[in-house]
């Protein structure tokens, strides 16, 4: 009898040992967050990224979710309903979202890239004879106000010598109504219009008409940027011989696919405008739940993969790193930045070329 009573004492303690080790346990982990939003395709490849997973889920108690979608499309009235956060690619983007009456927790730039065009050798060396482009220690400039002329003008490649290709000079984008690169686009090309000066309200009238012209030339446009860039580097120079788009897709892309970008590397080009601006990307929280995303994505080990493995120029990394130093035509520092118009006049320019 006393045995069996010891054995019960016994298994009772052994019972409440575990307890408390367990509420011991998990009173050292975080609480669990579920999370869904809406995010620009260009991050994808970081939110899948193995390591931000586990980093979100074992120090911070996070599993997200996405949804891809254009930057301006989700901050449209109603597009955020039943997410929690937002990832646009912009801080127009964010902007928009307040101006059209949304409401968030916060509104943060978590990294940042510039706009860049990219092409193929065949082009460029014609639009380096023709004085569009410039080249000094592998890294290519490309004269922004004087091809934004040129497609105002309706210039063809066979005007500067690229008998090659048909039509006018043009660069293909994202629908500027719909994705964050075509929309950023859209503003420099405004600017680059008005001798890279940042348009006036008074000057967007007689803006209009042109960029109407232009962006009808240019005809149907994707809606993702990771979808153009892809296009580009699938079909060629004649389907598309000058992309806007941002600089971490081919920082990215020699890192994702190596093998492939090995054997494309030496006839694509990477040329920065001058000026340029900067794509920011903005996380808004939507409801409180999004706190714990903003604090992943600040995580200092996220911010460094975003930058080795992504390509995005980040607080704590961008320049200091040697990732890509083996990379051909990247720029230490992006210097030559120019702001976007203003909400109201960008809204104006976007309906123009609907």
């Amino acid at each position: 009898m006393k045995n069996g009573k010891f054995f019960g004492l016994g298994l009772l303690l052994i019972v409440i040992a575990a307890v408390i080790g367990f509420s011991f346990l998990r009173s050292g982990q975080p609480d669990q967050v579920s999370i869904t939003g809406l995010v620009g395709g260009e991050k994808i490849n970081l939110l899948e990224n193995a390591r931000v997973k586990e980093i979100a889920k074992k120090e911070y108690g996070l599993t997200y979710d996405y949804r891809k979608a254009g930057s301006v499309d989700m901050v449209q009235p109603g597009a955020s309903d039943n997410f929690q956060y937002l990832f646009p690619s912009s801080q127009f983007a964010a902007d928009l979202q307040e101006y059209l009456g949304g409401e968030n927790q916060f509104s943060d730039i978590m990294f940042n890239t510039p706009i860049v065009l990219y092409s193929r050798h065949i082009v460029v060396d014609v639009l380096i004879k023709a004085g569009y482009v410039t080249e000094e220690n592998g890294i290519y400039m490309v004269d922004m106000a004087k091809l934004a002329n040129a497609m105002k003008e309706g210039k063809t490649w066979a005007d500067i010598g690229l008998t090659e290709l048909y039509g006018d000079i043009l660069v293909d984008t994202t629908n500027p109504n719909a994705s964050n690169s075509g929309n950023m686009f859209l503003g420099l090309l405004a600017n680059a219009l008005n001798d890279n000066k940042a348009i006036t309200k008074e000057q967007v009238a007689e803006l209009k008409p042109v960029l109407k012209a232009i962006y009808n030339k240019i005809g149907y446009s994707q809606t993702s940027s990771s979808d153009l860039f892809n296009q580009f580097l699938k079909q060629g120079v004649g389907a598309y011989p000058i992309i806007a788009g941002y600089e971490s897709q081919w920082l990215e892309f020699s890192k994702i696919e190596p093998n492939v970008y090995n054997q494309v590397k030496d006839d694509i080009v990477m040329l920065y405008p001058s000026p340029t601006v900067w794509s920011s990307h903005v996380l808004i929280g939507i409801d409180e739940g999004a706190e714990v995303m903003r604090k992943v994505m600040l995580d200092e080990e996220v911010q460094e993969i975003a930058w080795s493995q992504h390509g995005f120029r980040t607080i704590v990394s961008g320049t200091e790193t040697d990732a890509y130093q083996d990379l051909p035509g990247v720029r230490k520092d992006i210097k030559s930045v120019m702001a976007l118009p203003q909400a109201d006049i960008m809204l104006e320019l976007m309906e123009a070329v609907k």
